[in-house]
C-alpha cells in the first residue's frame, strides 16, 4: 500500500496518477498542497512580523527572512501558475514541475518548507530571548518556539518521520544553545517570577543556577512537545494512509462497476435499440405502438443448399454466415441509414426495420424519409452480398428481399433474457413479399410502391397469392429515378 501511495497519491504536472480520482475536490491531494502552502506562509508572517515588533531588524533575521521569503513565493509562484495555467506550463517548466511532484523531491523541498518558520524565529536567536531578566520576554519567543514546532505537525505530502525528526532537531538546538550559553549569558536580577534558587556558593552563583534552572525547564517542555509531535504525525500518517487505501478501494470499485455497466450498457444495445433500453432502464416494461414503420426481409436462399454438415461438422459455412450478417450490421453504423434498425436474424433471414424511433422521426425533413433510407439500406445489402460472392469464389449467395409499410407494435419480451421484436399484419406482409419475391430483386406491394414511386421507379410484376391476403399486386424496383433528390 505504501509503494502504491508513493506513485499515485501525488499530481504530477497538475495530471493525477491515479486514474481513479476524476476531478479535483477539497481532499485532492494537491488542493490539500496549496491549502499546506497557505498556512505555512502564514504561519511564517505571524512569526516574522512578531520577531520584528519585538526584536527589531537584525542583521541575521533580515537575511534569514530575505531568503526564506524568496523560497516561499517562487512556491506559491509556481502553484499558482500550475493551477491556472494547466499542468504546470510547457517545456522545462512544465517538466520542472513535474519532478518536484515526485515523491523524494516533495520530501526535500517540504521539508525546508515548514522549516522556515522556526528557521526565521531562530535568526532572533540570543542570550536575552531564552534567559531574560523578565517572564515576559523569555515566554514570548517561546510561544512563538511552540507554534514553530506544532507547525510540523501541518503538510499532509511530507511523510511523519521527516517532519518529527526535523521539529526533534530545531527543538534539540534550542536546548543546546541554551545549555552551551549558560555561563556566557549574563544575568540581572530581579529573578523571573517567583522563582527561588538555592544559596549561592562559590561554584554556584545566583545566576549560573538561574541559567541552569532554564536550561532543565526548557528542555523539559521542549521535550514534552516533541513527543506529541511525534504522536500526532504519527497518528495523522495512519489516518492518512488508510483514507487513502479505502479511497483507492472504493475508487476501484467505481470504476470496477463502471466497466460492467458500461458493457451491460453495449449487450444491451446490441439486443434492444437505444430508445427502448434507455425506457427499460427506467421502466421493467415496454410495448409502443408506430405508425407507417418500414419492414423488410432479406433472404439467403441459396444458403440452405450450401450448407454442407458432413464438412467440419457446418463451422465453416456458419463462419461464413457470420462474417456476411456482421457485414450487413455494419452498414447500419452509417449516419445516412440512421432511420433503419435491425430486428433480428432468422436462419439465414435478415430483418431489419425503420422509423421504430420517434426521435430520429421528429428530426426527418420528410414524412418517409425512413422508407426511402429503407429501400437505399436494401439496395445496400445488394450491392454487400455482390462484393462477397467476388471475394469467395467457391460461393454464389443469392439474396431475395421483402419490402412494406404499415402499422406495427414493438414491445420487449421476457425479464432476464430479453428478446426485442415487432408484431403486425404490416410484418406479415413484409414477410410475405420476401417469400414470394423473385431472387436477386426487390419485392414491394402496391401500398409501398405508391409512397416512393416519387424516388424510385417498379416495374409491374402481377398479381400474386399472399397467405390471408388472396392476391395481391407487387412490383420490383427497378432503379431510383435520377431526378430524386437525396434527404439524407
Amino acid at each position: 500500500m505504501e509503494v502504491e501511495y508513493r506513485r499515485t497519491a501525488l499530481r504530477r504536472g497538475g495530471q493525477n496518477i491515479n486514474d481513479y480520482e476524476p476531478e479535483l475536490t477539497l481532499a485532492s491531494s494537491s488542493v490539500n498542497s496549496y491549502i499546506d502552502i497557505l498556512v505555512c506562509g502564514l504561519v511564517f508572517a505571524v512569526v516574522c512580523l512578531a520577531c520584528l515588533a519585538r526584536y527589531g531588524p537584525g542583521i541575521v533575521w533580515l537575511c534569514v527572512a530575505a531568503l526564506s521569503l524568496l523560497y516561499q513565493l517562487a512556491l506559491v509562484v509556481g502553484c499558482l501558475r500550475n493551477l491556472f495555467s494547466g499542468p504546470g506550463g510547457s517545456g522545462g517548466v512544465g517538466a520542472l514541475y513535474s519532478w518536484c511532484r515526485g515523491w523524494y523531491p516533495t520530501q526535500a523541498l517540504g521539508a525546508l518548507l515548514i522549516s522556515i518558520p522556526v528557521i526565521a524565529l531562530m535568526g532572533n536567536l540570543s542570550c536575552g530571548s531564552l534567559t531574560s531578566s523578565t517572564t515576559e520576554g523569555r515566554n514570548f519567543y517561546l510561544n512563538l518556539l511552540t507554534v514553530c514546532l506544532i507547525h510540523f505537525c501541518n503538510f499532509t505530502q511530507i511523510y511523519c518521520y521527516v517532519k518529527s525528526i526535523l521539529a526533534t532537531v530545531f527543538a534539540a538546538a534550542i536546548v543546546l544553545y541554551q545549555a552551551s550559553h549558560s555561563y556566557s549569558c549574563p544575568c540581572s536580577p530581579p529573578l523571573p517570577g517567583n522563582l527561588t534558587l538555592p544559596t549561592a556558593s562559590p561554584s554556584n552563583s545566583p545566576c549560573t543556577a538561574l541559567h541552569s534552572h532554564l536550561a532543565g525547564e526548557l528542555g523539559m517542555v521542549l521535550t514534552m512537545l516533541v513527543l506529541l509531535v511525534w504522536l500526532l504525525n504519527r497518528e495523522f500518517e495512519i489516518n492518512y494512509r488508510l483514507s487513502y487505501h479505502c479511497s483507492l478501494l472504493a475508487a476501484k470499485d467505481r470504476k470496477r462497476i463502471l466497466n460492467l455497466k458500461n458493457q451491460a450498457d453495449w449487450l444491451l444495445h446490441n439486443i434492444i435499440p437505444d430508445h427502448v433500453s434507455d425506457q427499460l432502464k427506467k421502466v421493467a416494461k415496454y410495448s409502443e405502438n408506430h405508425k407507417d414503420v418500414g419492414i423488410v426481409f432479406a433472404s439467403l436462399v441459396n444458403f440452405n443448399e450450401l450448407y454442407d454438415e458432413s464438412y467440419m461438422g457446418g463451422k465453416e459455412f456458419l463462419r461464413v454466415l457470420n462474417e456476411l450478417i456482421s457485414d450487413f450490421d455494419e452498414l447500419l453504423d452509417q449516419t445516412e441509414l440512421r432511420n433503419v434498425e435491425k430486428i433480428k436474424t432468422i436462419g439465414a433471414t435478415f430483418m431489419a426495420a425503420s422509423g421504430l424511433n420517434p426521435f430520429i422521426r421528429e428530426e426527418n425533413s420528410h414524412k418517409y424519409q425512413h422508407l426511402m433510407e429503407l429501400v437505399e439500406f436494401a439496395l445496400a445489402l445488394q450491392r454487400s452480398v455482390d462484393d462477397f460472392n467476388q471475394s469467395l469464389i467457391e460461393f454464389d449467395l443469392v439474396l431475395r428481399i421483402g419490402l412494406n409499410h404499415g402499422d406495427v407494435t414493438s414491445g420487449v419480451i421476457g425479464n432476464t433474457k430479453l428478446y426485442y421484436d415487432i408484431w403486425g399484419d404490416a410484418v406479415n406482409i413484409a414477410s410475405r413479399m420476401d417469400s414470394t419475391g423473385v431472387e436477386g430483386r426487390i419485392q414491394v406491394n402496391e401500398r409501398t410502391r405508391d409512397v416512393l414511386k416519387q424516388w424510385f421507379e417498379f416495374e409491374e410484376r402481377g398479381d400474386i397469392f399472399v397467405k390471408g391476403k388472396d392476391n395481391m399486386k407487387v412490383f420490383l424496383l427497378t432503379k431510383k429515378k435520377e431526378s430524386a433528390l437525396r434527404m439524407f
